[in-house]
């Protein structure tokens, strides 16, 4: 009896021998590795590869938004104070003056005078062209 268990003991670890993988056979790893003695590893890479550089950094673009549209009627006051008549001419009387930067659309013209009125308010009346933007 003991002689059949040890038969069978023997058996057993002839076919595990058997069972083994043998160098260069295929082995039950997955695919980019390799079979070695302790077990599956990460392939190496094959002569003469190089792996590509990595990316070069691009940094995110700067939101700017577009310009406004040019309206060739829109100018602003180019002086200190310039002051808003009633009417085209030197002798009207005036309403009220305007400060510098003061955006205003150009309605109508007569000689050195244009008729202006300010976005947004109520404010409309004569000023000399030359104290407006180009």
């Amino acid at each position: 009896m003991h002689r059949s268990i040890a038969l069978l003991l023997g058996l057993a670890v002839c076919l595990g021998i058997l069972a083994l993988p043998l160098p260069g056979q295929a082995q039950p790893c997955p695919p980019g590795m390799i079979w070695t003695p302790g077990g599956c590893r990460p392939a190496p890479p094959p002569p003469g590869y190089y792996p590509p550089p990595p990316p070069r950094y691009v940094p995110p673009p700067v939101y700017a938004p577009p310009p406004p549209a040019y309206d060739p009627n829109i100018k602003q006051v180019a002086r200190r104070s310039v002051t808003l008549r009633s009417c085209p001419g030197d002798a009207c009387p005036p309403t009220t003056a305007l400060s510098r930067g003061t955006p205003v659309h150009i309605l109508a013209w007569e000689g050195p005078f244009v008729l202006v009125r300010v976005p947004g308010s109520p404010l409309e009346g004569w000023v000399k062209r030359r104290h407006l933007t180009p």
